[in-house]
């Protein structure tokens, strides 16, 4: 049975979360001084997490997390660096990421997700659920964009299983905000390298408004994915709305491996000014392969059985500065999982998301 809401734990926990995120962004990030050609974005750090406390639920996905570097944008891969090194300008060797009049920027990521199935207290294997599972990653992104258009490629390289912490990171997140301690991490998927390459496009298809005061758009992406992690195919409509809104694309905060990391925005209308504007991005996806419901490849372990096409909506609120920006967002689905067979699991996805970006 889900738990009751109750709005004065939930308002605790959640500002407790939101406090530790705000610190250990500020506690280390000198006052930046901006980079890059004029009327785009500086090089940016980001860091994103997500979790479902925010819903009120603890089940599935149920937290991760990502700390990104992202270069400044440069008219060209030779021009890339930012810390990156000789790693930016490779995406002067990936097809399809030039382009005439297109910004260029890399981005570097270490992240982890973790799932849990809906009884935690529970140490045996619960075969008619969705399985303990973590993963840690790394990611190196690289993408060109304008106004109009959207290319990048994404590699993803991490361990799946016990090395990557997810027993160590969530009981110690449920013993700071006084939740149940998990029992059944003996019973996690099997330890495994991992590997994932995605490549995405997205088109602009629609402006409104007045740039300067309030306006809309509206893009189209298809994003194609393929490993051990997740393999998939997904096409989405990503909607606009709001005043002094930058240029570019809006980054959708997706569970790891499931899409990229970017930062693929062009300076607001009135830089000196907020940039305040909401974001809607409806999305359809055929799996192949999930590596948190179909468990590993090389050895088998537990598993359940997943519905092959999951329809996605992502909602965002987004306040930017010319310094920092504070991102919010709720990611929920259909069923992902065959509830038919996984009588004990909720069977969709349900997360809410903040990102804080500090650029320079």
């Amino acid at each position: 049975m889900p738990r009751p809401f109750a709005p004065r734990r939930f308002a605790g926990r959640a500002a407790a979360v939101l406090g530790l995120v705000v610190l250990s962004v500020l506690a280390g990030a000198p006052r930046p001084a901006r980079a890059g050609p004029a009327g785009v974005e500086g090089a940016t750090w980001r860091l994103e997490f997500d979790n479902d406390v925010f819903l009120e639920k603890d089940n599935q996905i149920s937290s991760g997390w990502s700390i990104q570097h992202h270069t400044a944008a440069a008219r060209r891969w030779a021009d890339v660096g930012g810390g990156h090194g000789s790693l930016g300008r490779l995406g002067g060797a990936i097809p399809t990421l030039g382009g005439e009049g297109l910004l260029r920027r890399s981005g570097i990521a270490v992240g982890q997700i973790i799932q849990t199935p809906d009884d935690v207290s529970r140490r045996d294997l619960i075969r008619d659920d969705v399985p303990y599972a973590a993963a840690l990653t790394l990611q190196a992104t690289w993408y060109a964009y304008d106004d109009e258009e959207f290319r990048g490629f994404e590699v993803t390289a991490g361990v799946s299983g016990p090395p990557a912490l997810g027993e160590e990171v969530q009981k110690a997140t449920h013993h700071l905000l006084g939740d149940k301690d998990p029992k059944g991490w003996n019973n996690q998927i099997e330890t495994e390298p991992l590997l994932n390459l995605n490549y995405m496009r997205k088109r602009k298809v629609w402006h409104g408004g007045r740039p300067e005061g309030w306006s809309a758009d509206a893009a189209v992406d298809g994003n194609v994915g393929l490993g051990n992690l997740f393999t998939q195919a997904s096409v989405a409509l990503e909607l606009r709305l709001g005043r002094n809104m930058p240029g570019g694309f809006v980054y959708v905060p997706d569970p790891i491996g499931l899409s990229m990391h970017y930062v693929a925005l062009l300076e607001p209308p009135r830089p000196e000014r907020a940039a305040l504007y909401a974001s809607l991005v409806l999305r359809g996806t055929a799996f192949a392969r999930n590596l948190f419901l179909d468990g590993t490849l090389l050895r088998p372990g537990p598993g359940v059985d997943k519905r092959p096409l999951v329809g996605m909506l992502i909602a965002g609120l987004h306040y930017e500065r010319r310094d920092w920006g504070l991102h919010l967002g709720i990611f929920l689905t259909t069923d992902d999982v065959d509830t038919g067979q996984a009588k004990a699991s909720e069977g969709h996805e349900r997360l809410g998301t903040i990102d804080l970006e500090w650029r320079f």
